[in-house]
């Protein structure tokens, strides 16, 4: 018997936060690429932010009180893994806290990136150095890439002993082979999806506008440049 556990939103979630973050982690090595290190980087932030507010009042399974994260939950689910006399139609224990430490990090991460940029740029008066911000920046950014592999390795494992689920496929489908509560959006629910995508559609617009000092430099040198030859054209 199959059930419906991840709506819609909650997957587009896990599939747009995978996609724009590998694509911040990547672009950030290339600097003529930094106004799409910034964008993806501010989507990330905002995108999560938002799902904070979903887990306050989200469907179950993506609610937080659904989230089974206390010390003696963690215990359970170590000492009967292979038992499998438990079954987690939403996310088993390890999952759940993995998941709050990627919002946590991942928010983290998008503020100190955020913070980085205005210091180099000016943009804020701070009084904390910059190499301050790169080094959080960096070890959140790393941090977050930690976790994500640990998620991937908990999917992988969860495939070896528990295929029988499908949890895998119900990231794309929303179904797992369990039996179990189907999970339907109401009204408000379904209108706060529209606004928790659109928002970090905005904040991507905007941080790709950003521009740094140096970009600023280069399009003044252009600017006098073309200055220069159209007196050059005049004479």
């Amino acid at each position: 018997m199959k059930s419906y556990i991840w709506t819609l939103p909650t997957r587009l979630f896990h599939l747009f936060l995978a996609i724009s973050f590998a694509a911040a982690y990547i672009l950030a090595d290339f600097d003529e690429l930094r106004s799409f290190h910034f964008a993806f980087g501010a989507f990330v932030g905002a995108l999560i932010f938002l799902r904070l507010f979903y887990g306050l009042f989200g469907p179950k399974y993506s609610n937080f009180r659904d989230f089974p994260i206390g010390i003696g939950h963690q215990i359970r689910f170590l000492s009967t893994f292979f038992a499998k006399t438990k079954v987690y139609a939403g996310h088993n224990p390890a999952a759940a806290l993995v998941m709050l430490f990627i919002f946590i990090v991942g928010i983290g991460c998008s503020i100190s990136g955020y913070l980085l940029y205005a210091k180099e740029n000016n943009v804020l008066t701070l009084s904390i150095g910059k190499e301050f911000f790169k080094e959080a920046h960096e070890i959140t950014a790393n941090l977050f890439l930690a976790l994500v592999l640990l998620h991937l390795l908990g999917v992988v494992v969860d495939l070896v002993f528990h295929s029988k689920n499908e949890t895998l496929k119900s990231i794309f489908t929303g179904y797992k082979n369990i039996e179990s509560i189907n999970v339907k959006l109401n009204g408000f629910q379904k209108w706060y999806s529209v606004i928790w995508f659109l928002i970090p559609l905005i904040f991507f617009y905007l941080a790709f506008g950003l521009q740094t000092k140096k970009q600023e430099k280069s399009n003044h040198k252009s600017e006098q440049t073309e200055k220069h030859e159209d007196v050059e054209d005049d004479d």
